[in-house]
């Protein structure tokens, strides 16, 4: 039996409902710190996958490392600038949220129906 296909993707895969926003990061006046805000919130559902061990080892050494893949239906207006935020409610009926750095992007064999977005998970709250 062959391997399936890593870059394909069905329209039933996309099970997890996303957030995508463009994050804005500006000085605090206040504080040596910077303040971040999350501007446009785009509601959207996606296929997210952590990449694997191997693939995570071969990127470790790259200054953009990256922990998953998230594919999307086409949006060409997604940049580095923009963060994807997955909440989960666990059994017991808190929610787990993961916030992703988009890192690259790129089309799904070149016909602008899918994105595969490599993302960095950068909190679990």
């Amino acid at each position: 039996m062959a391997a399936p296909d890593p870059t394909r993707v069905e329209i039933g895969e996309l099970r997890w409902p996303v957030i995508i926003a463009e994050r804005v990061q500006v000085p605090d006046p206040f504080s040596p710190s910077i303040l971040e805000d999350l501007h446009e919130p785009f509601r959207t559902r996606a296929k997210v996958i952590p990449i694997g061990a191997q693939t995570f080892l071969g990127m470790a050494q790259t200054d953009r490392p990256i922990t998953h893949w998230i594919w999307l239906r086409w949006l060409d207006w997604i940049g580095e600038q923009h963060v994807v935020i997955r909440s989960i409610t666990r059994r017991d009926g808190t929610v787990r949220t993961d916030v992703f750095r988009v890192r690259r992007i790129g089309e799904v064999d070149g016909r602008q129906r899918f994105i595969r977005i490599e993302a960095e998970l950068e909190r679990r709250t």
